[in-house]
C-alpha cells in the first residue's frame, strides 16, 4: 500500500529572483537519510515527473485551496535531488506574498524552503528505508512549521548572527519586514498591528479576552516572537 509522505529538502532556496517571481532550489535530497530515516534513490522521482510534471502544482503550506505557483522546471536528474525552479503568481495577493514571506524568513536566518506532498509507491525490498519510486501530488513553499506527519521542518531555529535575542532586535526585524512595503494590504495591516502593539501592557500572543480572529501573516509573526522571547 502506497504511504502519504511530506518531505522537506531540508535545504534553503538556492536563489530568489524578486523581478521574474522564481523561487530555485531543492524539493528533495538524495541518497541522504531525512528525519524519518527514508533515502531517496536518485532514480525515485523520474516516472512521477516524467507523467505527471504538467498536473503538479505549487502550493502554501500543503494546502491544496492555496495556488501560489507552478514548476517552471523540475528535474528529476540532478544529482544532489530533485531541482525545482517555481513561477510563482506574482499577480496575486497569495503569491507575491508567499514569495515574500519566504524571502523575509530567509534573510532573517529563519527557515522557508520547498517540501513535497505525495506517496511512497516502492521501496527496496533489501534496505526498506531507501524510497525507489515516488507519486508526487504537490510541491508546498513553507513559510511554517507543518503538523503533519512525516514533516521535517521547523520554521525557527536562530536569528542569523545575533548573540542575544532582545525586543529591540526583534523589533527591528519586524520593521524591516514591515518598511519593505512589497506585501499585500493584509499582511501591512498585520505587522502594522503587530508593531502598534505595547509590549508593556499586552504580550504579542494576546491577552486571554481578546477573541479576535488573528490573520495568518500575524500567527507566523508571533510564533517566531514566543520561541525567542517567551
Amino acid at each position: 500500500m502506497s504511504e502519504l509522505v511530506y518531505k522537506s529538502a531540508s535545504v534553503p532556496f538556492k536563489d530568489m529572483d524578486d523581478t521574474t517571481g522564481l523561487l530555485i532550489g531543492y524539493a528533495n535530497i538524495y541518497s541522504q537519510k531525512d528525519l524519518v530515516g527514508d533515502i531517496s534513490n536518485p532514480s525515485s522521482f523520474v516516472k512521477t515527473v516524467s507523467e505527471r510534471k504538467a498536473k503538479i502544482k505549487i502550493y502554501k503550506n500543503h494546502d491544496n485551496n492555496l495556488l501560489v505557483g507552478v514548476p517552471q522546471e523540475l528535474n528529476p536528474y540532478d544529482p544532489v535531488g530533485l531541482h525545482l525552479t517555481a513561477k510563482m503568481l506574482m499577480e496575486t495577493a497569495l503569491g507575491r506574498d508567499t514569495y515574500y514571506e519566504s524571502k523575509f524568513l530567509v534573510e532573517n536566518g529563519f527557515e522557508s524552503g520547498f517540501s513535497i506532498g505525495g506517496y511512497v509507491v516502492k521501496r527496496n525490498p533489501k534496505m526498506r528505508a531507501e524510497v525507489m519510486e515516488y507519486r508526487l501530488n504537490e510541491v508546498s513553499v513553507l513559510t511554517k512549521e507543518q503538523a503533519s506527519p512525516g514533516s521535517m521542518v521547523q520554521i525557527v531555529k536562530s536569528l542569523q548572527d545575533m548573540d542575544e535575542i532582545t525586543q529591540e532586535t526583534f523589533w527591528k526585524v519586524v520593521t524591516k519586514a514591515y518598511d519593505n512595503h512589497k506585501f499585500s494590504d493584509d499582511v501591512l495591516k498585520s505587522l502594522e498591528s503587530f508593531l502598534n502593539m505595547s509590549l508593556d501592557n499586552r504580550e504579542p500572543g494576546g491577552s486571554a479576552a481578546d477573541t479576535t480572529p488573528v490573520s495568518e501573516p500575524t500567527q507566523i509573526i508571533k510564533s517566531i516572537y514566543s520561541q525567542f522571547l517567551p
